[in-house]
């Protein structure tokens, strides 16, 4: 098990540096910056870490379709790699649907459009000309004026089985959200190796990482209540359903979208009881 740490975007990029330069002094493997719209910007503040650390791989989570054309993508993810070689990777998903349609961003066809926009980004990273004339993307012979020297991996992040399946298809590994229950997470790895074993790949080829929602206090009941906030932005979405029911938990989406979209944060923890912080 290789351990990170991985920042929201929920708290000011003062913060967030110096506990990313901690990271890297304790020895920590990996910063993952999740890209929150409304929120941080995941890119920028992934430079930030790259700046302030010597070692430490920094990973913005994920880059999404809907909002960043992977021209876009790649650039960041070029430049990164130039700035500190060797220290960057990146995820790529559809991103939180709840928020994409508050700025007015449709989630459609999300199969097609993920695998598109891998290829694409792909594609810009090694240095090609890219021509491609998709159901989603079109690009017309554009080339990245520079590119990585060497590979970079690009994990996807998936929570329903098509997707799960996708990126153990064409994913160099897989990024569970936030959230997810024991349970959830064992059915979503046996998704992920159907993916693999469906491009003809040994499922050990894929790596796994998964967000693990964490709140340390001296007061316990302070700490459940701190989780209670980020659980609540994530579990609004739909997609979530499932997990929340394998974990044994009862929340009533419905509200809490309502709440988040009101930003009435407190309402919203209320909706959130301590056996789904625990799940």
């Amino acid at each position: 098990m290789r351990l990170g740490l991985c920042f929201d975007g929920f708290y000011p990029i003062n913060e967030m540096v110096e506990l990313a330069r901690l990271a890297d002094e304790v020895g920590m493997e990996s910063i993952w910056m999740s890209d929150h719209l409304c929120f941080r910007d995941c890119l920028t503040s992934s430079m930030a870490f790259l700046a302030t650390t010597r070692r430490i791989t920094v990973v913005p989570a994920p880059l999404s379709p809907y909002s960043r054309h992977p021209i876009i993508s790649a650039m960041a993810i070029a430049t990164m790699e130039e700035f500190a070689p060797g220290r960057v990777m990146a995820t790529a998903g559809t991103g939180n649907a709840a928020a994409l349609e508050e700025a007015g961003m449709k989630v459609t066809r999300p199969l097609k459009t993920m695998r598109e926009y891998m290829q694409i980004l792909r594609a810009f990273l090694s240095g090609e000309t890219v021509n491609f004339h998709g159901e989603i993307f079109n690009v017309n012979g554009a080339k990245m004026g520079f590119h990585p020297r060497s590979p970079i991996r690009i994990y996807m992040t998936a929570v329903k089985p098509k997707m799960l399946r996708l990126s153990g298809e064409i994913g160099d590994g897989v990024l569970f959200s936030a959230g997810c229950a024991a349970k959830y997470i064992s059915h979503c790895v046996e998704e992920v190796k159907k993916g693999a074993e469906r491009a003809g790949k040994s499922p050990h080829e894929r790596d796994v990482a998964a967000f693990i929602t964490t709140s340390v206090s001296d007061n316990p009941k302070e700490a459940i209540e701190a989780s209670k906030t980020f659980l609540a932005y994530i579990f609004r979405n739909k997609h979530h359903a499932e997990n929340i029911r394998m974990g044994g938990g009862n929340v009533d989406q419905e509200s809490l979208a309502a709440a988040i979209g009101k930003r009435d944060w407190e309402g919203a923890k209320k909706l959130i009881s301590d056996e789904v912080v625990f799940a």
